[in-house]
């Protein structure tokens, strides 16, 4: 059972909060990516001589929102996504709801401070079918690690798997005979089945036979892709495994894991699927975030616009 904190202190709250959503079942990469987020609202609530939860009012929040906007990416000096604002301002609401709701905090003030809207952003950049090729070109698949990465990068793009899902497969999902994995526990805690094509298949049995044997060891358990010290992978370092590859290929397109993601569902709304089996493929329980690909279809808007249009020819 948890244990309510006995003070206020941001430390002691967090904690308590955490573990609420860990027995909510929340999975762990939520629970971190809220962790950071309350954690850089605590630094900068500091930076204002706020330390007490109950000064938390709609005025106090209105202006994190404003530091919020005038935030510049350290690495490109941009501001931050719309989307990823709505995010930060969102964890933090309902972090001081459940405060409040369990007697943590006793003012409510924070209650009449309006979310600012989400947007829709688009992906950049996505990997065309060439790009896909090209990035598959850099990986050296003489050695036992390019087998194993090149089954990875087959697997990212053929399913169209998140990263944390990628992470966690275990041998027992990737059947064969049905050329499909299994994704347990995925976003929303959701299982699924998804196809795979023969590449995939080929690269990932490949791996399983030849590859696999030499990283793994007694404590690598039944982890699908193990790292080169035969552990599971960590989703920075295989954010940073990926990204290595797209960068190699001198496309001038960036990003890492999520980039197959995109790719796969905008190739596939190319070729005219249809959206609901899209988002079913993705494991997106609102059909709107799968429309999103449907704006980045650029094969698909070309050829209804050649179609349709009076002057377009």
């Amino acid at each position: 059972m948890t244990n309510k904190p006995l003070t206020k202190h941001f430390n002691n709250c967090l904690e308590y909060y955490l573990d609420i959503l860990f027995g909510k079942g929340y999975s762990q990469a939520t629970i971190d990516l809220k962790q950071q987020i309350l954690e850089m609202f605590f630094e900068w609530l500091k930076q204002q001589s706020i330390v007490d939860l109950e000064l938390v009012d709609t005025t106090v929040l209105d202006a994190y929102l404003g530091h919020l906007r005038s935030h510049r990416k350290k690495m490109s000096n941009l501001p931050l996504a719309q989307t990823t604002i709505r995010t930060r301002a969102t964890t933090v609401k309902v972090f001081l709801q459940g405060l409040y709701a369990r007697g943590i905090i006793h003012s409510n003030a924070y209650d009449k401070f309006e979310l600012p809207k989400s947007g829709k952003a688009l992906p950049k950049s996505i990997l065309s079918v060439r790009d896909i090729l090209a990035i598959l070109q850099q990986v050296p698949t003489h050695t036992m690690k390019g087998i194993r990465d090149r089954a990875i990068i087959e697997c990212f793009y053929a399913s169209a798997i998140r990263r944390c899902e990628l992470i966690n497969l275990q041998l027992e999902d990737f059947d064969v005979t049905a050329e499909q994995i299994r994704i347990v526990n995925g976003k929303g805690g959701q299982d699924r089945f998804v196809p795979i094509g023969q590449s995939a298949i080929v690269w990932m049995r490949k791996y399983i036979r030849d590859s696999r044997p030499c990283f793994a060891h007694i404590s690598s358990g039944k982890s699908l892709f193990l790292t080169d010290s035969g552990n599971k992978f960590l989703p920075k370092s295989m954010s940073g495994l990926m990204s290595k590859y797209i960068k190699r290929a001198n496309l001038n397109k960036y990003g890492s894991c999520h980039q197959y993601r995109h790719a796969a569902a905008t190739h596939m709304m190319d070729n005219d699927a249809d959206i609901r089996y899209v988002q079913e493929f993705l494991g997106h329980s609102s059909i709107s975030t799968t429309q999103v690909y449907v704006h980045v279809s650029k094969a698909k808007l070309q050829r209804v616009y050649k179609k349709s249009h009076p002057r377009a020819t």
